[in-house]
């Protein structure tokens, strides 16, 4: 069973940079992306499978409904991570999670 989420350093990087860019012109609707974002994010701990398969090997993507974001995240035994947050209108190249040394 899964019991947490956790948010990569470049997941919390585009979270940040969203906040930012929407809450220039707006920050409450800012705060309430982000809030969608992390919920939907919280989600995945009951229903894990509903991303489908990505480009890399063990990865998954989950696109967003009420706002143009998709989830690119992996499962593990305890927990899902959170390994980037794209605009949908980015190409997988761009927000496609780099790969560690």
């Amino acid at each position: 069973m899964l019991r947490s989420v956790e948010y990569a350093t470049r997941a919390t990087f585009n979270l940040k940079a969203i906040k930012a860019f929407i809450g220039q012109e707006n920050p409450s609707a800012a705060l309430r992306v982000i809030e969608y974002i992390t919920d939907s994010a919280d989600g995945l701990l009951d229903f894990p499978l509903i991303g489908k398969p990505w480009t890399r090997a063990g990865t998954r993507k989950l696109v967003l409904s009420t706002f143009p974001y998709s989830i690119i995240y992996k499962l593990t035994p305890a927990k899902v991570i959170v390994l980037a947050v794209a605009h949908q209108s980015r190409k997988n190249k761009q927000s496609r999670p780099r790969r560690k040394p």
